[in-house]
């Protein structure tokens, strides 16, 4: 189940939707604003088709990340990039890095791939990227898969793994590697820990990102896959269906994506990583509860009382705040898990007064 779905709760509990707090969705509260100026602009593309191969799209995207055109296919949010990317290695094994996004599993099981889930973001382990690493290199060579699948930024459990370290493990394997950065934006860049400067060392790695978190913009559905293989984008662009990128995400980007919009995201995303870090140690000193340290927009909490994350929704829910329950993500202990978004500072202070009186 997915988070952000503040019209079935109020269906389900009452209350306008303004009346909510959502926690369960992962969106830049920081993403720079837009005018309803700008808005109605991007609006009135709805009304014409765009490039059907979304080539001026392609473009910005390759001035924005600074990688070259060649190397990139625009696609309708993360989740096609995804769906596209798995498709190239049906028949074929593909190690899932769990406890994970579940659309991963499901994305190699529907591009007729045969998907190996295996536990390598343990909480009860070290989880230091050493160990993730460690973990990971034993399963790649027990298993021998073609394909490796990954979060980096790992959802749900907020685990990230530096580039040069990665890299190192990616050079020493002769497999493919999928490696999703859907939350790699909100990581600091010392150490860096995106992959797309150094597509060119990785013929054999493909890239899934998307703009949805970082601009807060899930409703247009934008992202892209970055690789150094001709061959394989080649093959993507003709999985993919004309027109997969609407007009309206065009015309948002051909606004949006230029030098000064980086700025002002980059400055959101400095200041949203000190205001994770409180609501970290403020979640610390609740009794009942571990959180668990993350390098993306949302924290990991683990319920140690005997209080089930069904009850503590439901509670939750009657003063108006949703959380996500973690019950569907593989290799995570049903009724004990629960993700929470970082959002503003006021936002925060109400989820923890909330928490501090329904968790004994």
């Amino acid at each position: 189940m997915h988070g952000g779905r503040i019209d079935l709760a109020c269906l389900t509990y009452g209350g306008e939707a303004r009346d909510w707090l959502d926690f369960s969705v992962n969106l830049n509260p920081y993403a720079p604003p837009l005018s309803a100026t700008i808005w109605r602009r991007i609006g009135a593309a709805a009304g014409c088709y765009g490039d059907p191969a979304a080539c001026g799209l392609q473009d910005r995207l390759s001035q924005y990340y600074a990688v070259p055109p060649p190397c990139l296919l625009p696609t309708a949010g993360g989740s096609e990039a995804l769906y596209l990317a798995t498709r190239l290695f049906a028949g074929k094994t593909v190690l899932v890095a769990e406890p994970g996004f579940g659309d991963y599993a499901r994305a190699v099981a529907a591009g007729g791939g045969i998907a190996i889930r295996h536990e390598i973001f343990h909480l009860h382990f070290s989880g230091t990227p050493a160990a993730i690493l460690a973990r990971l290199d034993r399963a790649i060579a027990a298993h021998r898969p073609a394909c490796v699948l990954l979060g980096n930024p790992n959802n749900p459990t907020g685990h990230g793994i530096p580039a040069r370290e990665l890299g190192a493990l990616i050079r020493a394997h002769d497999c493919a590697w999928i490696v999703d950065e859907a939350f790699s934006e909100f990581v600091g860049v010392d150490p860096p820990h995106s992959l797309l400067p150094h597509l060119a060392e990785w013929p054999r790695l493909l890239i899934a990102r998307s703009l949805t978190k970082s601009f807060a913009v899930p409703g247009l559905r934008i992202g892209f896959l970055a690789t150094a293989s001709r061959a394989w984008l080649e093959r993507l662009a003709d999985l993919q269906p004309p027109w997969s990128v609407s007009s309206l995400v065009q015309s948002w980007a051909e606004i949006v994506l230029a030098a000064e919009a980086r700025t002002a995201l980059e400055e959101g995303l400095h200041r949203l990583a000190r205001v994770r870090a409180r609501l970290l140690a403020g979640l610390g000193a609740i009794g009942g509860l571990r959180p668990y340290p993350s390098a993306a927009n949302f924290i990991l909490v683990e319920l140690l009382s005997g209080l089930s994350t069904g009850e503590l929704s439901e509670r939750l829910a009657a003063r108006r705040i949703l959380i996500r329950r973690c019950d569907s993500f593989h290799g995570l202990t049903p009724g004990r898990f629960f993700r929470l978004a970082v959002r503003r500072p006021a936002d925060n202070a109400r989820l923890l007064a909330a928490l501090r009186d329904c968790v004994p």
